[in-house]
């Protein structure tokens, strides 16, 4: 009798959790979409997945899609062309546009007023029932003003839908700045943290280069102003006549510690003691690697450039810029940098200040906010 009350608890508790079940979200605004629609979801789904033909929605198709880590990152109709959009370079702009047009046939009428009202977008021609007009096959335009705005058009005469889109993160992603803070606080977290080899990244090779004191440089360009730049010292490659690689030589400790904070290539991993300075005065202690930060910033479309503050006979204090142009932000490390982190020996300190808008910040920002 005990055993088969065991037995019975046991299949209660599966059961509840069969029920309870949920997958994960990106962000919580995801997971109230999904609740809305009642679109009901496995508890697990495959990372870096494009659902655009399982499920639907007043008859017309869902896109369901996930992020590396297995995460709801998008759901919304099912508007473009898969394969397109998935090499499109803005492609948080068309997942807005898909997204919003879900979420117009989803909230009540006497809450559009205020959902609107939060998201940086005006229709020029049209209005926002008519995104529904949009399938894979219409052709449209999308132009760009970096750090500024996306201008979307479509259709003709009566038809025809403009609509500017403010290069917003909090707009574009649907969530506020706590819960992107949030959601860079958990993903930093389960970055994978290995040590990169030290051949030049893709992102480096088509990068002019010139030599300096013996040492190749490959100049990535400056951000904001010309203190603050990529640039990438390299040492030949034995292996391929006329060829690269990174210097990570401690001998060089200036250019191997450049290269260590743009790349997170050297000879050992660099432990960072981080502090993450968050909405509303609340700084929260972090402790990741500094190639699980550099690594998380390349995987969500972040591109480094470092300016040096200040020089001693011990090391330097730097700060580094991840720059997300499409989604118009950008994160703010200022770090106390030893010599001896390219030895292996000692800890890197930094404060991150986390999704500054790009859209009306100019070098003085920088400068005068450090």
């Amino acid at each position: 009798m005990t055993s088969l009350r065991c037995h019975m608890v046991w299949l209660w508790v599966v059961f509840t959790l069969a029920v309870n079940a949920t997958p994960t979200y990106q962000v919580p605004n995801l997971e109230r979409l999904a609740h809305s629609i009642g679109l009901n979801l496995p508890d697990k789904l495959e990372p870096d997945a494009d659902y655009d033909a399982t499920w639907s929605y007043r008859g017309r198709s869902l896109r369901v899609r996930t992020n590396a880590y297995g995460d709801v990152s998008h759901i919304g109709y099912k508007l473009f062309d898969s394969a397109w959009a998935a090499a499109h370079d803005v492609r948080p702009v068309l997942d807005f546009i898909e997204r919003y047009a879900l979420e117009e046939d989803v909230l009540k009428p006497e809450d559009k007023a205020e959902a609107t009202s939060r998201k940086d977008i005006i229709f020029l021609k049209g209005n926002a029932t008519m995104l529904k007009t949009l399938t894979p096959e219409t052709p449209f335009s999308l132009n760009e003003q970096e750090r500024r705005t996306y201008l979307m058009e479509w259709g003709k005469g009566s038809g025809q839908v403009s609509l500017r889109i403010s290069a917003d993160c909090q707009t574009l992603l649907g969530a506020n700045l706590i819960e992107l803070e949030e959601m860079l606080e958990r993903d930093l977290q389960r970055t994978a943290s290995a040590l990169p080899v030290d051949t030049v990244p893709e992102a480096w090779r088509s990068c002019p280069v010139s030599t300096a004191d013996n040492v190749a440089v490959a100049d990535g360009g400056t951000f904001l102003c010309d203190l603050i730049c990529a640039r990438l010292y390299l040492c030949p490659d034995d292996t391929c006549p006329g060829g690269y690689r990174i210097l990570t030589d401690p001998t060089h400790p200036n250019q191997a510690l450049n290269n260590l904070l743009l790349t997170g290539c050297a000879r050992h991993m660099v432990s960072l003691r981080l502090t993450l300075d968050k909405y509303g005065g609340i700084r929260k202690p972090l402790s990741v690697t500094l190639q699980q930060f550099v690594h998380y910033c390349n995987t969500t479309g972040c591109r480094l450039y470092l300016g040096i503050k200040e020089r001693t006979d011990t090391g330097v204090s730097a700060t580094l810029f991840a720059v997300n142009t499409k989604l118009a932000y950008c994160h703010t490390l200022s770090l106390i940098v030893p010599y001896s982190v390219l030895q292996g020996n000692s800890i890197m300190a930094g404060t991150l200040y986390a999704f500054t808008p790009l859209q009306n910040v100019t070098e003085n920002f920088f400068m005068n906010n450090p």
